[in-house]
This record gives structure tokens, sequence and C-alpha cells, in this order.
């Protein structure tokens, strides 16, 4: 070939290539329509998500059509550094729902997505629920990733509703999302945002957390609440990373929103999940064993404990972490602990407390106060914080002689009563001078109401005549962050504020619009099952980031709406989806309002009107149930435990029941008719009188497709033919075989009978 003929065949080979990109990345879609066979195209999707984890390419991004998948999912490819990661994404404008309901898990780890020493993958946008046991050492989770895997992106999903209910103290345990460190080169460049994880059984576990060998990562913007144990923890020591460092390091937690953190109804706490009654002592946000950890711009609040900096291992540290610009808020019994919770833990030292807001912890009065240093802290360093009580007036709690070291100075302290205390060394002081005098201890702090804006409306901006304007330690460097909790500069003019908001006169620039600005959930029949959803979008219009301090739902009939989806931030030109569901508890209409907390133009809520009608029930199956020479039995509804039971003597071979369900509501409605197969000593079938005559219809009604369409008070027999099978020959036994009505429009609706077989030899 002529030399220049080559060289022309080369440049437009390397042209196509550039134009076109890796010759290995390629879309995928998947939809619960398609086939796995097919070519996983747009147009011939696959039919399931564990075929596109088999077969996707570094690169490629497999688009997740809308619907619900029951599958687990095991993910085996990698992306790389020079195609690109391998995105696994909710096609966008449709929901994907994960769907662990009735699936039979094994022992140990039981994830529904697992990513195992790979790298370069991304999960986005998928919603992962229901996974749920009651076994011991059975652990559901939402997400997780081990071994060595690297470059892993976590954004924009929702974990909720599962978790374990293992009734016992030990055995019992769950996550969210669970990364696991375990081999010897260490889990990192590792981004988990903008998730939400909500309603989980915990049991020993955590919601969010990060343990063994992790380092080089990135926790923020996520939402964690409504879980019974601790919402996002940094672990290390406890023998995950077998072979390497075993503790999460070298990272960031930032921007995330965690509230309704709570163990006084797990069991592993000694909880009842009705009556709760177990110790409540789960933190927001945990740091143990952990090292090197920026903490900064979270808004914690009614947690057990806010933010906890601890070991809980004997002889083993938790060092350098950085706590700054943070708001921690009505927890339940501290908002700021360090240290071991007794002589036989760990210590935690070198770590920055800075620029923080800490307001009426300690709800319960338990005597820890605002900020509790348990066992060994030391060379640990305050600053720049405000720390406000309620009326039990404890700023600081210190009960243990082997604290040394630690550095308080340069804060705003307020006891509404003006009757403030610390506890020094286990000695109780009433006046800052004396406690002053006796630790050593903030020397250039002041006594003084920080006069937050509006705290009724929870903003805790500072209002132009706070005196923690302009307080803080003039020395203040980098070391302070360079935006406040709201986004904005953190010094102004060579000063820095006290708290975690920076003054400024200046309006706000974000600005939140709703879509529907009121919504309407329409008439709900309310029974346990009743429920109905419906999306706002929220879009900030403005010039800066809106923060979420508090989201609510308030008014008369708060307790019949449920909130399902919100967000931590809401940064320029953004929109993000809020869901509620409505759930009547009683008849008539019912009025709410979802209220948004948060400083924006304007003030610091948005509030956001739901309405809904509930109804009483009208859709009733009706069972009836009788043998030879008894009449009907049954008026009205029952209840799946006790419903009612009719016996049959077997005395010869064979005997029948008969059976009659009825539409006893207002509407037509259409009942499903299920029943159980017959034990190995009965053959059992079903039949329906239709046109003059019983038609058999056995097959449909073990598999539950019986559907019976009925009009308002309209009855239709059946009858259940009962006979000794081949091998009961003359044995005498009793069985108990069951049937039920479910309506179809209202599915909580169940009636159980049940036919008592007692055969005679």
């Amino acid at each position: 070939m002529h030399p220049r003929r080559y060289l022309a065949i080369i440049v437009l080979m390397s042209f196509f290539v550039l134009c076109n990109g890796s010759s290995h990345s390629a879309d995928f879609h998947v939809s619960i329509d398609g086939n796995d066979s097919a070519a996983g195209s747009a147009l011939a999707p696959w039919r399931t998500i564990q075929h596109a984890a088999d077969s996707a390419t570094p690169g490629s991004t497999i688009f997740i059509h809308g619907g619900t998948y029951r599958e687990r999912i095991q993910i085996s490819v990698s992306g790389n550094a020079s195609e690109g990661s391998i995105t696994f994404r909710a096609q966008p404008g449709d929901q994907v729902i994960m769907d662990g309901s009735g699936m039979t898990l094994k022992k140990d780890w039981q994830p529904m997505i697992w990513i195992h020493d790979q790298s370069y993958v991304r999960i986005e946008g998928l919603i992962l629920k229901n996974l749920r046991s009651s076994e011991k050492n059975v652990v559901p989770i939402g997400i997780m990733v081990s071994g060595g895997s690297h470059h892993i992106d976590l954004l924009g999903n929702v974990i909720c509703d599962l978790g374990t209910s293992f009734p016992g103290k030990n055995g019992g345990d769950a996550h969210g999302i669970a990364v696991y460190g375990e081999n010897a080169d260490p889990i990192h460049d590792l981004l988990i945002a903008e998730n939400e994880i909500f309603n989980l059984r915990l049991g020993s576990s955590e919601a969010l957390v990060l343990n063994g060998n992790v380092t080089d990562f990135e926790v923020r913007d996520n939402v964690v609440r409504d879980c019974n144990n601790i919402g996002i923890d940094f672990i290390g020591y406890e023998g995950v990373g077998k072979h390497g460092v075993d503790r999460a390091r070298n990272g960031a937690c930032r921007n995330n929103l965690v509230f309704n953190i709570d163990s006084s109804h797990n069991p592993a706490y000694g909880g009842d999940f009705q009556r709760g009654g177990g110790d409540s002592s789960a933190d927001g946000i945990y740091v143990d064993g952990g090292a090197n950890i920026l903490i900064e711009g979270n808004v914690v609040s009614r947690c057990n404990i806010g933010v906890e900096i601890a070991s809980e291992h004997a002889g083993k540290t938790t060092e350098g972490i950085t706590l700054r610009n943070n708001l921690i808020f009505h927890s339940q019994i501290g908002g700021l602990f360090l240290g071991g919770y007794d002589t036989k833990r760990g210590a935690t030292k070198d770590c920055l407390i800075i620029g923080n807001t800490l307001f009426e912890n300690d709800t319960r009065q338990d005597g820890t106060g605002e900020i509790c240093l348990q066992f060994d802290v030391r060379n640990c360093v305050f600053k720049n914080n405000i720390l406000r009580t309620n009326s039990q007036n404890l700023i600081l709690s210190n009960p243990y002689t082997q604290n040394v070291g630690n550095l308080l100075n340069f804060q705003t302290l307020f006891a509404p009563s003006g009757a403030a205390e610390w506890q020094w060394k286990k000695i109780y002081y009433t006046d800052l001078p004396a406690y002053r005098s006796a630790s050593g201890n903030d020397v250039n702090s002041q006594m003084a109401d920080p006069l937050f804006a509006d705290v009724t409306q929870y903003d805790f901006r500072l209002s132009s005549t706070s005196p923690a304007r302009n307080s803080g330690d003039p020395s203040t460097g980098s070391e302070a962050g360079d935006t406040d909790l709201n986004g904005i500069p953190r010094i102004d003019g060579g000063w820095i504020d006290c708290g975690a908001f920076e003054f400024r006169d200046a309006a706000l620039g974000a600005k939140l619009a709703v879509e529907p600005p009121t919504e309407t959930f329409g008439n709900i029949a309310f029974s346990p099952a009743a429920s109905v959803e419906r999306s706002f979008t929220v879009t900030n219009s403005g010039s800066e980031s809106y923060r979420l301090i508090r989201i609510a739902i308030e008014g008369k009939d708060a307790s019949s709406f449920r909130l399902l989806r919100c967000f931590s931030i809401l940064r320029p030109g953004e929109s993000h989806p809020l869901r509620v569901a409505a759930s009547p508890q009683k008849a008539g209409a019912l009025s709410a309002e979802l209220v948004l907390y948060g400083p924006l133009h304007g003030g610091n809520s948005m509030r956001i009107p739901l309405n809904a009608t509930g109804i009483r029930p009208d859709h009733r199956p009706d069972e009836a149930v009788k043998t030879p020479g008894t009449a009907w039995r049954g008026k009205g509804i029952y209840d799946r435990r006790s419903g009612q039971t009719a016996t049959l003597r077997l005395a010869r071979k064979k005997g029948q029941a008969w059976f009659r369900t009825a539409n006893a509501g207002a509407r037509a409605d259409r009942i499903r008719l299920s029943g159980l197969k017959g034990t190995r000593l009965l053959t059992v079938q079903y039949f329906r009188y239709r046109g003059g005559r019983y038609v058999n219809a056995s097959a449909a009604v073990r598999l539950g497709r019986q559907i019976l369409p009925l009009a308002s008070g309209v009855a239709e027999n059946g009858q259940c033919r009962i006979a000794k099978a081949r091998q009961a020959k003359s044995r005498r036994f009793q069985v108990t075989l069951h049937l039920m009505a479910t309506s179809t429009r209202d599915p909580i609706r169940r009636d159980l009978a049940a036919v008592r077989v007692l055969a005679s030899k």
C-alpha cells in the first residue's frame, strides 16, 4: 500500500473514533415489558436490571423505565477512567421502584443492589423499598458497596420502608446504604449525594454507614430521617478492614438534613416497636473511630443525640474531626457528645468545633446539656459557637477528670432563665466567673441572648442587634470555612460572627415557587391500606441556594398526611419533588399544611395547603360458611385473624362445605376469592354456582385468580367439596382449610372463613 494512502486511512479512522466516542459505550434500556433476549435498545429493551448489570460496557448508561421490579442486583461490571462510568439511571420522568416485598433472604448481608470489587459505577434515581426480615442475623440493605470498589457514585436514590423486625437485642441489623471496605486497597473516590433514606428499622446498625478501609469520600445533600437507629455513621476498629487500614477517614460530610432519629422503639436497645421504652441513644451523625473528617453545613434536629464524635473501642481514638457551621437543635439527650460513653471506651482528640449553633438540646433534661464531654477527650478546641439552653440551663457537662487539654473560648452562651450552669470535671458551677476560674476556659466568651431572628419559625439567623455579631475569635482564618450554613461568606470585613449563620443585612437570593400551589387529594376511604399520593415541584428561581432547616406537616389533620419525598438543599435553577401521601384517619373534610422552614427571599417559611376528604369505606366483602345441617353464619366484616369457622365431620370418605361471598357495601365491587390447598390428607375442589349449576373453579381459586364481580348487596354462592386423599386411608385427623375474600377496590378489606375438618376412621 502506498504510504500516503495508509496515512489517510489512519487519519480517517482516528476522526471516526473522535466523532463517535468510545466504540464500547452505548445506551441500553430496561423495561418491565422487555425481554432479556432482546437487543437492550429503546425499541427492544431488556426485562431485568440484573441482565443489564451483567451486560453493560464501560461508559454505557442503562436507562430503567418506569415500573416495579422485584429483583435484587449484583453488579459485576466496571467502567474505567478512559471510557467512563457505567450508569444505572431511572428514565427521566419515570418512577422506578425496586420492591423487595416477600423476598426470601438468607443469612448475613442481603442488599437490593450490591457493588463488590467494582469501579466506575453510578446508581441514580431509583426507589428501593420493602426489603424486610424478621429473622436473626439476616441483614436487609438498600445499596451496598464492599471489597475494594472505587469511583462509585450513589446519586438521588430513595431508600425507604425496609429493615429488620427481629425482636431480640442481638442479631437484628439493617442498612439503607452501607459501605464496607474489607480489602487491603481501600474503597475510595466515593460520592453519596442527594439520596433520601427514611422509615428504616435498623436494629443495631445505621441508615448510612462507611465502615472499615474507606477513604476520600463525600457524603452530601442527603436526607436521613425517621429511623430507629443512627442516621449517618463513620466507623473504625470493628475488624471490617481486616487487610488494611480499618477506619473511615479523609472525607467530608456536608449539607445533609437529618431528623427524627430515635432508638427508643428499637428492640436492639430494649424497646418495643409499638410501646417504646428502650434506650434513647441514636445519633443523627456519628463518628466512631474515624479520622480527618470534615462535618460542615449539616442540619440535625429531633434526634436522641445530635452529633457524636467518639470511639467505642478501648485504646483507639477518633481524631482530626472538624465540626463547623452546623445547626443542631431539639435533640432529646444532648446536642454534641465527645469521648467514650464510659471508661472502657476509647478517646477523642485533636478535634475542632467551630461556628456551630446549638439550640435547646437535651429536651428530656437528662443532665447532658448542649455539649457533653464524655470519657477521655483531649486537646479539642471549641470556639465561635452559640450555645443556647432550654429551661434546664445546662450549657456544658464534663463528668470525667481524665479530660485534658481542651480549650473553649469566644463563644456566645445563653440560658433563658439567667441561671446558667456548667459541669467541669464533676463539679457544677452556676456563674460564668466561677466556671472560668475553675476551668481556665471561655475567658473571651460572653453570656448574652444571641437574639435569633425568629425561633418560632426556626429562623436561627442573627438579628441586626445580636451580640453574637463580630464576637468570634478575631484570629480565625480558613479553619472556619469559606461560607456559613446559608452559603454566604463566612468572614465579613475581617470579622466573624458566632454561630452557624453569618449576619447579612441584605435580602437573601433564594426564591421558591411550588407547582401546584395547593394539592387536593380527593375522596379517600379511610382504612389502613387506603392512601393517595401527590407530588409538588419546588423550584429555586433565585440567585442563591436554599437550605431547608425543617420540614413538617402541620394543622388539625396533620396525622392524615405523610411526607414521602423532600430535599436538603436546592441550588439556583434546580427543581426537586416534594411528595405527600394522604391516609385519612376519619370521615369528613381534612386540611393541613406542608411547611418548609429555611431562609429565603422575604422570610423563613413556605406553606403548601393540603386537602382531602375521608369517606367511610363501602366496598365490603362478606363471607358466610356452613356445612350440611347448619345454617348460614356470618354477617358483616370479619378480620383476617379470627374470621369464622365451621366444623365438618368427615365420617366417611367425602363431605361438603358451602360458602357464600357477598358485597355488603354500597357500591359495586370485584371480589377476589382465594383459598389454600388441601393438605396431603385431603383433596379439595372449589365450585361456583353459575347458570343453575356448580362450575369447578379449583385451579383459579388456588392461584388467587378467581374474581367475582358483585353489585351492591349481591351474594354469590360457592361450594367446597372435600374428600379423604388416598394416602389418608382410614386415618383419623383434624385439618383446617381457609377461604379468603378480598375487595379489589379496598384491598385491606379481607374476610376469612375456615372449614375445620374432623375425619374419623
